[in-house]
């Protein structure tokens, strides 16, 4: 399968896992945006941004005592990575399976997994001495993510997350709202 098959057939599993998911109730939908501290494999560190959301699709006490979740997310490098005078700019899209499950009444734990997305800009040198290149592909994504409760609609997270293996990891911090 061509790579942008592969993109087309995980977008529309994400889009199909999403939309069903939607049928439930969707009063429990949450939105997150964090920062991270985003490390390539060979490059110093950078920053990013994270968007992200999610829904219930299987409720606490149906599988144990935790959780699942749907989510989607969105990663952009606000500061690029980098190595002397090469950069490397990262965006991905992603699609996880979240188990959420508190560990008392204010704190909770988020182990997920799922397929990501990522598109890389590489730049080097500078003014006419310089140059570019991209590439994409799609990998699996693990992470594990964090939170306090502030209050019925509103958490702290922090999260950290390996894009196979360790070619891209995020390490970030953030709000988590509950609609």
């Amino acid at each position: 399968m061509n790579l942008h098959k592969k993109i087309a057939f995980s977008l529309l599993t994400a889009a199909l896992m999403a939309s069903s998911s939607f049928a439930l109730d969707t009063s429990k939908a949450y939105g997150a945006a964090s920062v991270a501290l985003e490390s390539a494999n060979g490059y110093d560190s950078g920053f990013a941004i994270i968007l992200g959301g999610g829904l219930p699709v299987v409720e606490a006490g149906k599988v144990g005592p935790g959780t699942i979740a749907v989510e989607a997310e969105l990663t952009y490098s606000l500061v690029s990575p980098s190595v002397g005078q090469w950069e490397k700019t990262a965006m991905t899209v992603a699609a996880y399976g979240a188990y959420i499950f508190d560990i008392d009444k204010q704190f909770f734990v988020k182990p997920r997994a799922g397929l990501v997305y990522r598109s890389y800009s590489y730049t080097w040198g500078a003014s006419s001495w310089g140059g570019s290149g991209s590439t994409s592909d799609i990998g699996i994504a693990l992470g594990v993510q964090g939170g306090y409760k502030l209050n019925k609609q509103l958490d702290i997270i922090v999260g950290y997350n390996l894009l196979d293996g360790t070619d891209l990891t995020h390490l970030s911090a953030g709000v988590q709202y509950h609609f």
